[in-house]
C-alpha cells in the first residue's frame, strides 16, 4: 500500500478522534469541562510526539539543533504551514496555516478558537520543548484564533 495514503489515513483518524471525544464530552458534560480534560491531554500528547520523534530522527542529544529539527517535524507532519527560524537568543515558531483553525472553520466553531488556543497552544510548544532543552520559556507573540494573520510563539533558555 502506498505510505502516503496511509498517513493520509491515520492523519485523519487522529483529527477526528481528537475532535469526536472532545464534542461527546461537551454534549454529555459540558464546554468547559470538555476543554478542561483537552487541556490535560495536551500537557502529555507533546511529550509523546518529542520521545517518539527523537526515535525517528535518531535525535540523541539535548541541543537546540534537535529542537529545531523536531519542530519541523512536528510541524510539517501535523501539516501546518510554518516555519521554524532561529534568531539571536531564541526560537521562533511562525504558523501560516493551522489545520486545527480550519477544521474549527469548517465545522463552524471557529468562535471556540480563541479559548481552545489559550489552552492547548499555550501548553503545547513549551512542553514539546522541554523533552528537548530543560528550562524553555515559552511565549505567545500572535495566535490566528485572535484575529492576528499568523500564530508566532518564541521559544528561550530560562534566564534563572
Amino acid at each position: 500500500m502506498d505510505p502516503q495514503i496511509l498517513s493520509d489515513y491515520f492523519k485523519k483518524c487522529f483529527l477526528a478522534v481528537d475532535g469526536l471525544w472532545f464534542m461527546m464530552l461537551e454534549k454529555t458534560d459540558s464546554f468547559d469541562k470538555a476543554l478542561e480534560i483537552d487541556g490535560r491531554v495536551w500537557e502529555i500528547l507533546p511529550k509523546i510526539q518529542a520521545r517518539k520523534i527523537k526515535e525517528l530522527l535518531k535525535l540523541e542529544t539535548a541541543s537546540e539543533v534537535d529542537l529545531l529539527r523536531a519542530l519541523k517535524f512536528k510541524l510539517d507532519a501535523e501539516d501546518f504551514a510554518s516555519e521554524v527560524l532561529r534568531k539571536d537568543s531564541h526560537i521562533n515558531i511562525i504558523i501560516k496555516k493551522c489545520p486545527w483553525l480550519t477544521l474549527l472553520k469548517q465545522s463552524n466553531r471557529e468562535h471556540l478558537a480563541e479559548r481552545i488556543s489559550d489552552v492547548i497552544c499555550s501548553v503545547e510548544y513549551g512542553v514539546f520543548a522541554g523533552e528537548f532543552m530543560e528550562d524553555m520559556d515559552f511565549k505567545v507573540i500572535s495566535r490566528q484564533c485572535s484575529g492576528n494573520e499568523i500564530c508566532s510563539f518564541i521559544l528561550e533558555k530560562c534566564l534563572t
